[in-house]
């Protein structure tokens, strides 16, 4: 999971250069882009990721053990 978030930041922050723990704040992130990335792991995963969830789990470590936690007790859509 860390890959697919990893891969998520990278491509909506235009750069890999931070690493799973910067928050995505300081790696250029703001909450438009927040969104973005929450959008694209949505589609690839096929279950609903609150907004809150990012703001809450703010590093790439973070975020993927909460998506992963979510993934595994939502319904698919």
């Amino acid at each position: 999971m860390e890959d697919q978030v990893r891969a998520a930041w990278t491509e909506v922050l235009g750069h890999d250069d931070f690493d799973d723990d910067t928050p995505f704040i300081e790696a250029g992130g703001h909450s438009l882009k927040a969104t973005q990335v929450l959008m694209r792991l949505r589609r690839q995963l096929g279950v609903r990721l609150p907004n809150r969830l990012f703001f809450d789990h703010p590093t790439v470590r973070e975020l993927a053990v909460a998506v992963e936690r979510v993934a595994a007790t939502s319904p698919r859509v």
